[in-house]
């Protein structure tokens, strides 16, 4: 392994100019600093970041926590989250913890062991806690802690509108499926669906006259499944599968079943995966504002970690109802 001494004198400079040089922290002429990067390149040599990061007191390493590694609905926040705190010198390590508060500790022990200067985390405990001293915001999801740094979605307002998209379409007879309760975005989403149902005057678990229903299930295809196995043949005119894999899980039910939607049943969605657009009919949903929520995160970490004053409390972002061909519109009895 080459080492700076071994640069500097391919360079013909000294180790501090070759160390300027590398870092690009302080002034080097652009000569010597291409000699500088001539020689690095020709030696094969790469900075040890392990022995900066004990001389700066700094990894320049954030984490990134999130439940899974598959769920597409993180893609557009974390490739905005990666991009503004790549040009602000940080590097991104990604941790999953499957869903699992145990997995989540696990994850909070390699941060830990790894030094990283902050975390952006999608909460899998709505009652753990962070490492204290450690820069964090959560992102998505939000903890019971009402001293945390969050990034949302105005989940509550954007289902309340969705909702009554598909209430004013004719629907009065809606079920809504939704994952674990004791998330933050299920509490949210699903109180936005009720706001909406009750306001128009549906009757939860009604068995006369205008009636909404509740699955709860796992935030999985699979879960969005089952819960439509769970109905029978007593299917509603209007499904709001209240996450993107949800919604993919009604759709399989749906083809199995030889349901059509919408002709046999209406299907409105949260996220907007590409192919939501691409389906046929293309899906119904709400849109929460990923990439913004991606660029806050970042803004607020990205300070918390420069030793300004950190922001606490939830940043709740507005997002957008698509509305497209996956519910119809039926005439009121």
């Amino acid at each position: 392994m080459s080492t700076l001494a071994d640069v500097a004198r391919l360079a013909g400079v000294g180790t501090g100019t070759a160390s300027r040089a590398i870092s690009g922290n302080g002034y080097v002429d652009p000569d010597t600093r291409r000699k500088v990067l001539d020689a690095a390149a020709e030696l094969g040599y790469r900075r040890n970041a392990a022995a900066r990061a004990l001389r700066e007191r700094r990894s320049r390493v954030v984490g990134l926590v999130l439940p899974d590694l598959h769920n597409e609905f993180y893609t557009a926040s974390a490739a905005v989250l990666q991009a503004d705190l790549h040009a602000a010198g940080y590097q991104l390590l990604v941790l999953a913890t499957g869903n699992d508060p145990s997995g989540e500790r696990a994850a909070w022990e390699t941060l830990l062991d790894r030094q990283v200067d902050g975390v952006v985390h999608v909460p899998v405990d709505p009652d753990g806690t962070a490492p204290p001293g450690l820069p964090v915001v959560q992102l998505n999801r939000h903890t019971r802690d009402t001293t945390a740094s969050a990034v949302v979605s105005d989940d509550v307002a954007g289902v309340a509108d969705l909702t009554r998209g598909v209430l004013d379409a004719g629907h009065t007879d809606v079920v809504a499926i939704v994952g674990a309760t004791q998330l933050s975005t299920s509490a949210e989403r699903l109180a936005g669906f009720r706001r909406a149902a009750e306001d128009a005057g549906l009757v939860e678990d009604g068995t006369d006259g205008p009636r909404f229903r509740v699955l709860v299930t796992e935030f999985s295809a699979d879960g969005g499944a089952a819960a439509m196995r769970r109905l029978g043949d007593d299917l509603p005119s209007a499904v709001v599968a209240l996450s993107s894999r949800l919604v993919m899980g009604v759709l399989r039910w749906a083809g199995e079943g030889g349901v059509r939607i919408p002709e046999d049943m209406s299907l409105a969605g949260l996220g907007d995966p590409e192919w939501f657009a691409i389906w046929r009919p293309a899906i119904t949903t709400f849109a929460p504002p990923l990439a913004d929520m991606g660029r806050h995160a970042a803004r607020r970490l990205i300070a918390a970690m420069s030793g300004e004053e950190p922001e606490t409390g939830i940043l709740r972002l507005a997002g957008e109802v698509r509305t497209r061909g996956s519910v119809s519109t039926r005439r009121r009895r």
